[in-house]
């Protein structure tokens, strides 16, 4: 090679490694301008700090290639760092927001504050990452993402119970405060006496951080307020029902008596807040008066056939002392409007009459009895028909049917 050759060579090798320190040193001067922007963010970047002084080394020893990969190295460890420091601090944040949410409600926060402090202890351990030793920012910022997920699930929980407790309340304060009981004091301290007591349960539960306890109490609360208060207005109309039906069957002559001194108990009951005890009472009551009448009408009507076989049997040469004790105290029962006890009587009074040895003989024929009824309808003897008619029934039947409720 002759000398003529070489010295532009030389000059060209001198020329690229100017240029190559060149483009170190601005990748150095970039790498520490920007860590010194970024330490204002409190960022631990002493990785990108160390990077840049390995680079300035290289330098110093003209290994410009190397120091230029180390310089841009150390600018991209500054870059992740702060942006993981930045999500860290907004987690700690947000964490810190929830705790100060669950200590405003009274719940304890020593778990989620023990939180901060293993995150800090989880950076400072830092990790290894592409030959550098970093903070462990984005393990720090899972575990307080974690417990800030946990406490606004907590929270979100507390809300439910608060809500849940708040309408149970007004669901007590709408039984407690309805329109209809003639001393509405009475009637709340009754009415809403175990009910305030279930309140304070649901509340104590909220207090104790016992949530789940405290929705379900409260939830089983504003649906026992809610019933109570249906229950009431159901009770109230059905007894005014009850006493309009017993207006009715005294137009009839029915003794009603009992039933209005029960219709009377259950008011009472209601007024003074056991409405549980008085709809129980007022709907026994209503089926009662719906049977009054008919059993009212089975015993006069029975009581009648009775009276007009027995007639016909002492016609016939037919007595019985306990017959006639029977029917006498049916007619007893009936006036004392005990009109199941009556039937009971009616029924003792046809057992008297099939115990007769000679009740049967003593029984006039049925085909016997309809065809002279049918001869004395033509004849215009409408009554004594009748009669013969009833007497044919009864015979048929035997006797009155006493399966109706006992008066």
């Amino acid at each position: 090679m002759s000398t003529d050759d070489s010295a532009p060579k030389a000059s060209k090798v001198g020329i690229l490694a100017s240029l190559r320190a060149k483009n170190a040193a601005s990748a150095i001067e970039s790498s520490e301008g920007l860590v010194t922007i970024l330490r204002l963010t409190q960022a631990d970047l002493r990785p990108a700090e160390d990077a840049i002084n390995v680079a300035k080394q290289l330098y110093d020893t003209s290994q410009f290639t190397k120091a230029l990969q180390t310089a841009r190295q150390a600018e991209a460890i500054a870059i992740t760092l702060d942006e993981r420091f930045s999500g860290y601090q907004k987690a700690v944040t947000t964490l810190y927001h929830s705790i100060d949410e669950l200590r405003r409600i009274g719940f304890p926060t020593e778990e989620h504050e023990g939180l901060v402090g293993r995150a800090e202890e989880k950076v400072v351990t830092g990790i290894w990452e592409n030959g550098a030793f970093v903070p462990n920012y984005l393990e720090a910022k899972v575990l307080l993402d974690r417990g800030d997920h946990e406490a606004r699930a907590i929270l979100d929980k507390a809300q439910r119970a608060s809500t849940a407790i708040f309408l149970g309340e007004l669901a007590v304060e709408a039984l407690v405060d309805m329109q209809g009981p003639a001393d509405p004091k009475t009637f709340g301290e009754g009415a809403g006496a175990t009910l305030e007591q279930t309140l304070e349960e649901a509340t104590r539960h909220l207090a104790l951080g016992d949530l789940d306890a405290a929705i379900r109490v409260a939830m089983d609360l504003e649906d026992r307020a809610t019933q109570l208060r249906a229950e009431y207005i159901d009770a109230d109309r059905t007894l005014t029902a009850t006493e309009t039906q017993l207006a009715d069957l005294r137009g009839e002559g029915i003794a009603t008596e009992r039933i209005e001194r029960q219709v009377d108990l259950a008011r009472d009951l209601l007024a003074r807040g056991m409405i549980d005890t008085g709809m129980t009472l007022a709907k026994r009551l209503d089926a009662d008066t719906r049977s009054l009448g008919v059993t009212f009408r089975r015993a006069t009507t029975g009581l009648l056939d009775v009276e007009i076989l027995y007639a016909k049997l002492n016609r016939d040469g037919f007595h019985s002392y306990e017959a006639e004790s029977a029917i006498r105290d049916a007619r007893r029962s009936i006036r004392a409007g005990a009109y199941g006890r009556g039937i009971e009587h009616l029924e003792r009074a046809f057992e008297a009459f099939a115990r007769r040895k000679n009740v049967r003989a003593s029984l006039p024929d049925v085909q016997e009895l309809l065809g002279r009824a049918e001869r004395e309808f033509r004849d215009g003897n409408f009554s004594g028909s009748s009669e013969d008619l009833r007497i044919a029934t009864l015979l048929l039947g035997e006797r009155p049917k006493g399966d109706g409720p006992k008066r």
